[in-house]
């Protein structure tokens, strides 16, 4: 099994793709060669190939076999184009087509070089973050779930008796746990939408018995917290079409965010309604307000962003891992509904979901 880095050059009859060969020829490149892209997809089903040196003929729109290379391949593979001379207005083409680099004939030993590490650099972060994020689904999430549960058991004194100060530094522990296991599913899912493999199972939901399940859920955290609810969560609204437990999570998320930053004594208030929009169209309206520390009107605007910490002031527990909105917002907007926040520093924060009733 050789460690040598294995390169694809698919001619495709261009003069790029026979210089690129010529400069490789006695570099240290283990080389395969292709004359056309059905020839190296045959290639790609059966050997280890690190990356393709595709030749793009002039006859060809843009890279046209380009999608059929990344997919038939077993691994992702790292694709450079290489355009003949005089082709200047296909080079940002290939780029939107899915070539990490872009190289015009004649180029240079170096530039070629060049190109190929870094394009193969990037594939190497592209796999350690996989790498990683597997990591995060597996050998961490599963042990903290495990825990939770075991504390779980030590609580509802199901081994042995416990004070109501015990009771409730171990309801600490599973709260704090549970906001790991929320960080690390909003981390995926949003990895998953971006690589196009978030799947929403959509079905017919009431909104306002969907919040009073996931309110359910909190009551322990709001006594633990202090924190009074208010509710008003208008009955028999029409269904929607919804995934149950993303939408879940969308409500938590809030939720959470809100009594993270919501003071002892303090209050939150969730709404549930029917409404029309700015269009004249009917929608459904959740509305999750607090009484908290508010948000900077310089944070504001980014607060859906991923990883953006905003109300960095000291609050209940640290700010998170600033991923709990951004999974909203992509949730909220892959069932055709928007979400917005209005803040007051020193008056409390205000979050709105709306969403059309149309929605099927």
């Amino acid at each position: 099994m050789t460690d040598s880095i294995q390169v694809l050059i698919v001619y495709n009859s261009t003069e790029a793709g026979m210089l690129a060969y010529q400069l490789l020829k006695k570099s240290s490149y283990e080389l395969h060669l292709a004359a056309s892209c059905e020839e190296a997809g045959k290639i790609l089903l059966s050997q280890h190939i690190d990356l393709v040196l595709l030749g793009s003929p002039r006859h060809e729109h843009c890279l046209p076999p380009l999608d059929h290379l990344l997919e038939t391949g077993k691994q992702g593979v790292a694709v450079i184009a290489l355009l003949d001379s005089n082709e200047k207005e296909r080079y940002l083409a290939c780029h939107k087509q899915g070539a990490l680099d872009c190289l015009m004939a004649p180029f240079s030993p170096e530039q070629l070089i060049k190109s190929i590490e870094r394009c193969l650099a990037i594939k190497s972060l592209e796999r350690d973050k996989r790498d990683f994020l597997s990591m995060l689904s597996h050998d961490l999430k599963n042990p903290i779930t495990a825990a939770i549960g075991s504390i779980d058991l030590v609580r509802e004194k199901r081994l042995g008796s416990i004070n109501r100060e015990q009771a409730s530094y171990l309801l600490s522990a599973i709260e704090s746990c549970n906001e790991v296991v929320a960080m690390i599913d909003n981390l995926l899912d949003i990895q998953r939408f971006e690589a196009g493999k978030m799947v929403f199972h959509k079905r017919p939901v009431n909104l306002s018995d969907l919040t009073q399940q996931v309110l359910n859920g909190f009551k322990g955290v709001f006594k633990h917290a202090q924190i009074n609810l208010n509710t008003s969560l208008e009955e028999n609204l029409p269904l929607i079409c919804l995934d149950k437990n993303k939408f879940s999570r969308v409500i938590a998320n809030l939720l959470t965010n809100a009594v993270k930053f919501t003071p002892v004594g303090g209050e939150i208030s969730v709404f549930c309604c029917c409404g029309v929009s700015e269009e004249s169209k009917l929608i459904q309206i959740l509305k999750i307000k607090d009484n908290g520390e508010g948000i900077t009107a310089t944070d504001l605007p980014n607060i859906f962003n991923r990883f953006i910490q905003a109300r960095n002031q000291p609050g209940r527990g640290n700010g998170g891992a600033g991923l709990g909105l951004s999974f909203c917002k992509i949730a909220v907007e892959a069932h055709q509904g928007t979400i917005t926040a209005e803040s007051r520093e020193g008056v409390g924060s205000e979050f709105t979901i709306t969403l059309p009733i149309s929605e099927h």
